[in-house]
């Protein structure tokens, strides 16, 4: 059988596997477009969608941008870019496209820099001259701990199924 470029004959287990990194990808991008949809509906809050077991917490009050912290309106309008990057990722990741992944790889290896940065501006003062109370810097330095082993873990995996979504090198 003849196949295109970075498609797997049916049943395979690599396609499969890939498939499922970018599924799981889809929806984490999926409950953040849902997410910032709600940011933009409640103009001046921040609340929780529950759906079973899944809870989203969203908040048209702030948003963080490499590291710098957004509030008011610059928060609400950073909205519009989270979308069109969501919307961007779930189309490129289902349809299993180079520029798809290209552009989720690319994002999960901005966030955690993102969210170093901000870490370093905010919870530790540098930026504001004054850090937070330690019982919260401790609790930012738990989650970088947890969420940036994910997010390198999670490119990794992008990049071990890189010829799935039929990646082509950078040209210059």
């Amino acid at each position: 059988m003849n196949t295109p470029t970075g498609t797997g004959a049916p049943g395979d287990p690599r396609s499969y596997r890939a498939g499922m990194v970018a599924g799981t990808l889809a929806f984490i991008a999926f409950l953040g477009f849902v997410k910032d949809v709600y940011a933009l509906l409640d103009v001046n809050g921040r609340g929780e969608m529950a759906w079973g077991f899944v809870m989203l917490r969203y908040s048209s009050l702030q948003r963080v941008w490499f590291g710098y912290k957004l509030t008011g309106d610059g928060a609400w309008y950073a909205t519009f870019p989270h979308l069109a990057l969501y919307a961007a990722a779930i189309y490129g990741l289902l349809l299993r496209r180079g520029w798809g992944w290209w552009l989720v790889f690319a994002y999960l290896l901005y966030v955690p820099v993102s969210q170093s940065i901000y870490m370093f501006l905010y919870p530790l003062g540098h930026l504001t001259g004054q850090p937070l109370p330690e019982g919260f810097v401790r609790g930012e330095w738990l989650f970088l701990a947890i969420s940036v082993p994910l997010e390198l873990g999670l490119a990794g995996l992008l990049w071990r199924y890189r010829d799935v979504f039929e990646v082509r090198p950078l040209q210059a």
